[in-house]
């Protein structure tokens, strides 16, 4: 039988303060408290004390190491409180069900005060009521148990026998909050990112495959393959969930000068490799270039100019419809051009007559009519190069008068690998001189490199046989067909190896097609795809005021519209007030983990979740708040990481795996039996 810690002994305002009988407890912040009436029980939560010793400060004045004298005297201890919770249980023809509400009306003074207490009966009760009546508005189709209910915080693990009630689980349909966004916000070290492992792995052993996922690993933490693992628990989840037969869970781990592809399991599908340059283009570039709307329009034309010269040089078959397709795809310039464009720059434009009164060729009618001079082309051209990692290297080609000197790219040193047609010199000859020749065919301007890069071009060259037009191993539309098919797949994008720069690039590129391709199938036709949820970390890279104005910003615009598409965000961060400030609200779900940030405090406090626990929370304890459960307010939980469950999943996964072993052994004798039995009859 659970003791009397207190009375209550006051009201004041939003507070009630409870007056500690109890010899052995004292108040922590974030301790449950409960009263018991007839018909309900009233919850408190603790978020101060204060406490004094009813006389004088000089009746205790002391010698030096020495006992006050008034040591034995009782000292008065009060709890302050605020009303959390109130449960009643509720009638109906079907049965006894408890309703948990916010209470309005503050218990009776003088009402005897409990503590909830993880092993007493009562307190036990209590939690699983709690844990019912907080359910999801409609009745829950698949529901996931996503944290445990917790009365306090457990500073140290040993306290969580004390605190956390496992059975009490908080129960969520992710189906249906994922596209509405979450936000998980704390401190660095408030265990974010593994709160969401420990999530992606309930989801797995407990829900049918409603939901593809796209988890941006930032920091390597989700792709590790090892004994226990997360990778390696997500696997066993998903063997032992007979619901997930054909999930698949496809890592790639990008990288510019590894490449390799390994299959741990049936499930699992790790590639290591870089991008193909072709799978980017000019609006992928635009959202991560810090440059004034008016810069990244001008940048759009000049690739719509060389766009349309490479149309005008397949129409013209000036070169093979192969070539071509490296630099244009679906009429629109590839990454491939932009990589040409610095070359273009330094082999042709910079002998157009720059210092000369009259401009010819190419820069001539860039000048005329796009208005870029000199000056910008050759920013545009840092830009490119800085962006994409990509280096400028010189080539002599031997003619038979010496040898001229060819600007190349050299893409060693990053993930987005070029065609072959940029890097050697004799194929980009070829290039250049169809270019000039196609400017020369619709301007009638002919450009003074023209006559030297047919010279060249005329020059035979028997070892440069072409073999591999693409450069890369990982096809970003690849990706996007796995996280816009009709069955569910975990995708988990690694980019920590790789500068933040083109870790940018590769992110958008990858959540713009997939929007757009969704978008584009309408409401109707992508509601019946699996929803789709995207784990990003350090979401104020993407959602500070500033970058949310930008109109290529396609995280911004799945805050705004995803839902609709059923696309959602799980936004990670440790400041969530550096989100701006309308998307901030979009957010329907929030997991409030440990923080010390002011703005934080204050702006979780308006919204009900008490600030004075939030700086001692352990990790991963925290308020989950969420308008899809029928109770508005924030709730105490402990999302268990994905280690909370390696005993239990290891253990049954090693169960199955003897059944399995068992069952075969068995059908071998089986099956020897009457193979015996056949041989005797003939």
């Amino acid at each position: 039988m659970n003791e009397p810690v207190g009375y209550v002994y006051s009201w004041s305002d939003q507070y009630i303060y409870v007056l500690i009988t109890s010899d052995i407890y004292k108040p922590s912040i974030g301790d449950i408290m409960y009263v018991k009436t007839s018909d309900r029980y009233v919850l408190l939560q603790v978020i101060g004390y204060e406490g004094e010793v009813p006389v004088p400060p000089s009746s205790i004045v002391k010698e030096p190491y020495s006992k006050p004298p008034l040591y034995s005297i009782a000292k008065t201890m009060y709890a302050k409180t605020i009303l959390f919770f109130e449960i009643r249980m509720i009638k109906t023809e079907t049965g006894e069900y408890p309703v948990v509400t916010k209470p309005t009306q503050p218990p009776s003074l003088d009402s005897i005060v409990y503590l909830i207490t993880r092993g007493d009966s009562e307190s036990e009760k209590i939690m699983n009521y709690l844990s019912q009546g907080v359910k999801a508005v409609k009745e829950l189709s698949e529901p996931v148990p996503v944290a445990w209910l917790r009365s306090g915080v457990a500073s140290l693990d040993i306290l969580r026998r004390e605190k956390y009630f496992e059975n009490a689980k908080l129960l969520v349909d992710l189906k249906t909050i994922v596209p509405k966004h979450i936000l998980v916000t704390g401190q660095t070290g408030s265990g974010k990112t593994t709160s969401i492992m420990g999530i992606v792995t309930q989801w797995c052993l407990r829900s049918e495959p409603n939901i593809s996922w796209l988890i941006i690993d930032r920091h390597g933490e989700y792709s590790i393959w090892r004994n226990n693992s997360f990778l390696d628990l997500l696997s066993k989840a998903v063997s032992l969930n007979r619901n997930m037969d054909s999930l698949e869970i496809n890592v790639y781990v990008l990288e510019s000068s590894r490449e390799s592809f390994e299959k741990p399991n049936q499930f699992i599908n790790r590639l290591t490799g870089s991008i193909d340059l072709t799978n980017i283009d000019i609006s992928d570039l635009a959202s991560i270039l810090e440059l004034p709307i008016e810069q990244i329009s001008e940048l759009e034309e000049l690739v719509n100019l060389v766009t349309n010269l490479f149309e005008v040089v397949k129409d013209s078959n000036l070169l093979p419809i192969e070539w071509v397709n490296v630099f244009v795809k679906d009429s629109e310039g590839t990454g491939n051009l932009l990589a040409l464009i610095p070359l273009l720059v330094d082999n042709v434009i910079r002998y157009e007559g720059i210092g000369e009164r009259e401009k010819k060729g190419l820069y001539e009618t860039i000048l005329r009519t796009i208005g870029i001079n000199i000056h910008r082309l050759r920013m545009y051209r840092r830009i490119l190069l800085s962006n994409l990692s990509l280096r400028i290297e010189r080539k002599n080609l031997k003619t038979q008068t010496g040898y001229e000197t060819i600007s190349v790219i050299d893409d060693s040193n990053s993930v987005f690998k070029t065609t072959i047609l940029v890097k050697n010199p004799w194929f980009l000859v070829k290039v250049l001189t169809a270019l000039l020749s196609a400017l020369n065919k619709i301007r009638g301007t002919s450009s003074p490199v023209l006559s030297k890069l047919k010279i060249l071009d005329s020059l035979k060259q028997d070892e440069n046989i072409l073999q591999k037009l693409y450069g890369g191993s990982i096809n970003l539309d690849n990706v996007v067909n796995k996280l816009n098919s009709d069955r569910s797949s975990i995708v988990i994008l690694d980019v920590s190896k790789i500068p933040s720069v083109q870790a940018d690039i590769v992110v958008m590129s990858v959540l713009r097609r997939v929007f757009e391709q969704r978008v584009y199938m309408g409401v109707d036709k992508s509601s019946m795809l699996p929803k789709l949820a995207v784990v990003s970390e350090e979401a104020p890279l993407y959602l500070n005021p500033e970058k949310v104005s930008s109109p290529y910003n396609v995280f911004a615009r799945i805050a705004r519209e995803g839902r609709k598409f059923g696309i959602g965000l799980i936004a990670i961060t440790q400041i969530a007030t550096e989100i701006e400030k309308q998307i901030l609200a979009n957010f329907n779900t929030l997991i409030v983990l440990r923080t010390k940030h002011s703005s934080d405090l204050n702006y979780f406090k308006n919204i009900g979740i008490p600030s004075e626990t939030l700086t001692s929370l352990g990790d991963r304890e925290g308020y989950l708040y969420t308008s899809d459960l029928s109770v508005k307010e924030p709730i105490p939980v402990y999302i268990p990481g994905y280690f909370d469950y390696i005993d239990y999943i290891t253990e049954e996964y090693s169960k199955s795996v003897r059944e399995k072993e068992s069952f075969e052994e068995t059908g071998r004798k089986v099956f020897s039996i009457i193979s015996r039995r056949e041989g005797v009859k003939q």
